[in-house]
């Protein structure tokens, strides 16, 4: 099939230049899977510059008039060009029990995340910040990569290297963001030191103190960082993956990764090359934690099963806005996006994309569509101006109703082995003849056999599916929300759900959402969730993701004037003439390294831990509290229920322990209001317990299946006892 336009939604579009075409550079990366056996050299016969490989898994860079025929050579299982994906704590460490975890209560020791590799891929990233500098100003950052396209490059993209000495070297890798300081400060953000910082406080105002301490440090403060930044591409994004983990593997340490990052548009079935990277990545080892979207809240999928009596599809493509202006251009109901759209198997589909005249409810135009018969095809209608090739098609009624263009093309994926079609459209309101918005843009699929499932994902960025209250055309769904990237096998999702409804700034001022937009303990309202093609319910928990503070790129900071902005800081400090800023965000962006973190706590007590095991614990220990039970939301949103990390550990804990108790295990007992007392010995499979006092008189007795119990001394006398279980000892002060 012909590449289609728009890779992604970007500002060059809403500026109205076209999107350039792939062919633009000479070399473009793409990431391969191999036929077992294939050696680099034979791929290097075939013109394939070979820059890295794991397994079957090869990164490559090939001549772009090229990739047709090296997608089909008989060595190549799956070729994938690069796609663009999108960036999606005091408070935070209580909800989940990782301040508990820090302070070693009832376990062990603290855990912090000694001798675990957190890694990251992302954007706008700050590795010299002073969240990641240890107390005698060294950097954390133990090694980065900074990954990105260049056109000037005989690959078509440039890997830069830096390690704990050269690292100070490197600045950012984008001066206009600072999405990835802060996932990164969330999850393994160490600086405790002093802080000027807004406490919070009720919508009346706050106060702005000279705080001892910093509350918004993260959750593994003395993990080893490895980043990995630059384009946001999958290719990219693998190459990220497979630094950290080769780095890790070379130290011999265990290694978590965060993918605070997604992609609405695609299979959704865990087919792709980076979703099968990432599946041979963690039978490697690696854990891999991945955000579930931000788009729980819009209609963007539709699903449907075919019948006899049925087998068609159909819905319209809605704008999220009425207006978009960029410079001195407004454009009126701006649609800007793609719409991908499958059958379950190799089964094909007609499918025609339409304009419909809502105020006499007939279809005004027919002509861009692809039947099965034309697979490998698709064509293209454009208004002036916005023509790219010579086949481009006019249309009186098309430019009746819009200015832009209008893509269709459709054929059959070979990684899913499913039939699919591609919607690629940047239109806007044509001002004088739809000057209300009468014409709207929709499509038509026509199925070829009852039992026939058709999936419609569109990609959620300036566009939903709606039926617009018209007779026999279908509302979109959020259920089908789900990152395309969190459908893989392997790695856990997460969701977000609400700890923080108001925040405070330096200005002294109380800020939310709006009231009520995001209630404490209820689900997010954005945050994405779905039943994938497999079954599988999505995400598999959900964790804090809304206001959530942490620490912003100082570069972003300094190139904005963000110092005048006293609105939208919650904390700074000031260190060697820079001043380093905390700002609160949300997004399933934020859950996800409250997740990724809280494991690498998790890997410190068992480095040998499977994405199997994790998976497993998570939704063991998770919370199903009263917000859970009792929500309105589809059940699906929530996944197992909130994210319990301190429970989570002594799972861990648990689980590691050898059945004879004696030998490997300790007598864990936390203190929880001076007279009750939880006592846990891991793996002992069942507790008895008896509580001595300093004349060794027994006063109270205790037993439990398992290996933990809940003692109540609230009738006994203050002073030292010593509590004695399953021939293990401990002394408890009764206050």
């Amino acid at each position: 099939m012909r590449q289609l336009r728009a890779q992604q939604p970007d500002v060059c579009a809403i500026q109205g230049r076209k999107a350039a075409p792939l062919r633009a550079a000479a070399m473009t990366p793409v990431m391969m899977v191999v036929t077992p056996g294939t050696t680099n050299e034979q791929l290097e016969e075939e013109g394939i510059i070979v820059t890295g490989r794991f397994r079957d898994f090869v990164f490559a860079s090939v001549a772009v008039d090229d990739v047709e025929r090296v997608a089909e050579l008989r060595s190549i299982k799956q070729l994938q060009l690069p796609r663009d994906v999108h960036q999606k704590l005091d408070k935070v460490r209580t909800a989940i029990g990782v301040d508990k975890i820090h302070a070693g209560e009832g376990l062990p020791k603290a855990y912090t995340g000694a001798g675990v590799v957190t890694g990251i891929v992302d954007g706008g990233l700050d590795p010299n910040n002073i969240n990641f500098q240890r107390e005698d100003g060294t950097n954390r950052v133990e090694y980065l990569t900074h990954i990105y396209a260049n056109s000037q490059s005989s690959a078509g993209y440039s890997l830069v290297e830096y390690n704990r000495e050269t690292v100070k070297n490197f600045e950012t890798d984008d001066k206009t963001a600072y999405h990835g300081t802060h996932t990164l400060g969330i999850m393994a953000g160490g600086y405790d030191g002093k802080i000027t910082m807004a406490t919070q406080g009720s919508m009346l105002g706050a106060d702005v103190v000279e705080a001892e301490s910093n509350p918004y440090y993260g959750m593994a403060p003395n993990s080893d960082i490895v980043v990995s930044c630059g384009t946001l591409q999958d290719f990219f994004i693998a190459q990220g993956i497979y630094s950290t983990m080769a780095y890790a593997a070379e130290l011999g340490k265990p290694a978590v990764v965060n993918l605070s990052l997604g992609s609405n548009t695609g299979p959704h079935d865990g087919s792709g090359v980076l979703s099968r990277f990432m599946e041979q990545a963690a039978d490697a080892g690696l854990i891999i934690c991945l955000a579930a979207g931000n788009e729980g809240d819009l209609p963007i999928a539709l699903n449907k099963t075919l019948s006899d009596d049925d087998k068609t599809v159909q819905t319209f493509i809605q704008p999220l806005q009425s207006t978009v202006t960029s410079g001195n251009t407004t454009y009126k109901n701006l649609r800007y996006g793609q719409v991908y759209i499958y059958s379950n198997d190799t089964t094909s589909f007609d499918i025609q994309a339409v304009i419909y005249n809502t105020s006499r409810g007939t279809i005004t135009f027919r002509d861009a569509a692809i039947s099965a018969s034309q697979r490998g095809n698709s064509v293209y209608y454009a208004t002036n101006g916005y023509e790219q090739n010579d086949t481009d098609k006019s249309n009186t009624n098309f430019a009746r109703a819009f200015n832009g263009y209008l893509g269709v093309g459709a054929d059959l994926d070979e990684s899913s082995n499913r039939y699919y079609a591609m919607i690629d459209y940047f239109l806007h309101d044509n001002t004088k003849t739809n000057a209300n918005g009468q014409y709207i843009l929709g499509f038509v699929v026509t199925g070829k056999k009852a039992g026939q499932r058709i999936d419609c994902y569109c990609d959620g960025t300036w566009t939903v599916l709606d039926g617009y209250d018209q007779a026999g055309w279908s509302d979109g769904s959020q259920n089908g929300s789900i990152s395309d990237m969190a459908c893989g096998k392997n790695i856990l999702v997460v969701g977000s759900y609400n700890t923080r409804e108001y925040y405070s700034s330096l200005d002294g001022k109380t800020y939310s959402y709006g009231t009520g937009a995001f209630p404490e303990g209820e689900v997010s309202k954005f945050s994405s969730y779905g039943t994938t093609i497999h079954g599988d319910n999505l995400p598999h928990v959900v964790a804090p993701g809304v206001t959530v503070i942490s620490s912003i790129s100082e570069p972003y900071t300094t190139s904005t004037n963000f110092s005048s902005f006293l609105n939208y800081q919650q904390a700074k400090v000031e260190k060697d003439g820079k001043t380093y800023y905390w700002q609160e965000a949300i997004g399933t962006s934020m859950a996800t390294p409250v997740v990724s973190g809280a494991i690498a706590l998790w890997l410190e007590a068992n480095p040998n831990l499977t994405i199997d095991e994790v998976k497993d614990i998570v939704a063991k220990t998770a919370v199903k509290d009263d917000y859970v039970k009792n929500s309105t939301a589809d059940p699906i949103q929530w996944g197992a229920g909130k994210f319990d990390a301190y429970a989570g550990l002594k799972e861990v804990i648990r689980r590691t322990a050898v059945d004879d108790v004696k030998s490997d295990s300790r007598l864990l007992v936390q203190t929880t209001d001076n007279r009750h007392f939880n006592v846990f010995l891991g793996g002992a499979k069942s507790l008895s317990a008896t509580l001595y006092n300093i004349a060794g008189q027994a006063v109270g007795q205790y037993a439990a299946a398992g290996d933990e119990l809940d003692i109540d001394a609230s009738a006994l006398a203050a002073g030292v006892y010593v509590l004695q279980a399953n021939n293990h000892t401990d002394k408890i002060i009764i206050k």
